[in-house]
């Protein structure tokens, strides 16, 4: 049996955190990576949320903070990491990730060792879209490459393969080993056709990290069981889907 981490999964939204624990168990999902992202549903603040749930669940929850680029001060990634968080969220900046002035929060990031999850690609709609004036286009996989190369310590994860730019999400893996994608989100068909196009552009299955972006329990067993199927119809080897599923992000997560 392939030891299982999930590398993107969210705070239940029914709050019933017991509840994702025991599904956890159940399908032998030995860590999850739990992303907040910040204060957004009925005013609360899942950076306390997600704080709480790793402290309550160590050995299975590793805690990642939201930082809003561009809103929060930078020194924010020091209270975090002093808080105990192990990663760091990003997603819908004020202006595209790999502006300068974004710098001094990656500095931190990479001095404090801690990981960092960029959301990249089309995101969802939300009440803050007008406010904050949202852009997929800030959040394109290939604003991580600059990012890379001035922070080549920084370990750079991009959520959903960087649907629907998994081409160009490929071609930065490809050219930057602190680089890696996780497979995770509703557009498993899309990301799927990416992976079996490995002739094209090198989708290295080492820099694969499962994730199932869940909210609630159930979501993670219908991610988890559609990539076991899926994963060697693609023609990843035992040893690579093996990777996928777990080993890949276990090495990423030792080194925290």
């Amino acid at each position: 049996m392939s030891v299982i981490v999930d590398f993107h999964i969210h705070y239940p939204r029914d709050m019933q955190l017991e509840a994702l624990v025991r599904t956890c168990e159940n399908l032998g999902v030995v860590k999850v990576c739990m992303l907040s992202l910040g204060k957004w549903r009925n005013n609360v603040n899942e950076n306390t949320l997600v704080e709480r749930a790793m402290k309550e669940y160590p050995d299975l929850i590793v805690g990642f903070a939201y930082v809003a680029l561009g809103r929060d001060p930078p020194d924010i990634v020091d209270e975090f990491h002093s808080r105990g968080f192990r990663g760091i969220k990003l997603i819908d900046p004020a202006k595209p990730y790999d502006v300068d002035e974004f710098f001094d929060y990656y500095e931190r990031m990479e001095d404090y060792n801690l990981l960092t999850l960029f959301h990249t690609g089309i995101v969802a709609r939300s009440a803050r879209d007008r406010e904050w004036r949202v852009s997929s286009e800030f959040m394109r996989p290939v604003r991580l490459d600059r990012i890379a190369r001035v922070f080549p310590k920084l370990r750079i994860i991009g959520a959903h393969l960087g649907h629907p730019w998994c081409d160009e999400a490929a071609v930065v893996m490809m050219h930057n080993p602190n680089v890696y994608f996780d497979i995770s989100g509703g557009h498993t068909f899309w990301v799927a056709l990416a992976i079996r196009r490995r002739g094209r552009y090198d989708v290295d299955p080492a820099r694969l990290l499962f994730g199932s972006d869940a909210f609630s329990p159930g979501v993670i067993e219908r991610m988890l069981r559609f990539w076991e199927v899926a994963l060697p119809q693609l023609g990843l080897s035992k040893e690579e889907v093996a990777g996928v599923l777990g080993k890949n992000a276990l090495k990423l997560l030792g080194g925290t």
